[in-house]
């Protein structure tokens, strides 16, 4: 029976990996099993230490270059509207021309919203909701009408529906 000893980049990791049991980052690896050659060729271009080699410390990620700073670009005459936005570039998206265009820090408005990033969208909505002192869409309608009441004193809010008073107050929020 051939046995490998296979050693996590992680020297606490305790878990499964490629159907591997690990403790303390150590592993054995039974060769004869029909799957071990996955295994040990996925332990291999992950960094792990196969054998009693040392785990590889494999590169970290990297941000991409920032193209706003390069001096020429060669290839031709196109223009990027996120690295040189004009005025008349429209659907340009945040931070054109601002932040690196390769970066996280500009979004296209017509790209879809990262999963799990609604959730805090919408909270920073009802946030600056509240920081303006108008009620959130979910609140009552006695909240909606004395909200209305303060904008146009004098004014009977009261015969208005919550959803008339969103609309008119609501701020576009």
């Amino acid at each position: 029976m051939t046995t490998y000893q296979i050693t996590a980049p992680e020297p606490q990791f305790s878990g499964e990996v490629a159907g591997v049991n690990f403790s303390r980052g150590k592993a054995t690896v039974d060769g004869d099993h029909p799957e071990a050659a996955a295994a040990l060729a996925y332990f291999r271009r992950r960094g792990y230490g196969v054998d009693g080699g040392a785990p590889e410390q494999l590169a970290a990620p990297h941000e991409p270059v920032d193209p706003r700073g390069l001096a020429t670009v060669e290839g031709g005459s196109l223009r990027d509207g996120a690295v040189e936005p004009r005025a008349t570039d429209s659907g340009l998206p945040t931070n054109a021309g601002v932040a690196n265009p390769h970066g996280r820090q500009v979004v296209s408005p017509e790209a879809p919203t990262p999963p799990g990033q609604e959730l805090a969208t919408e909270a920073a909505a009802i946030e600056d909701e509240k920081s303006a002192g108008r009620p959130v869409r979910t609140a009552s309608k006695a909240e909606w009408v004395a909200y209305a009441d303060r904008q146009e004193p004098g004014t009977d809010h009261s015969s208005m529906t919550k959803e008339q008073l969103v609309e008119r107050y609501g701020g576009g929020s």
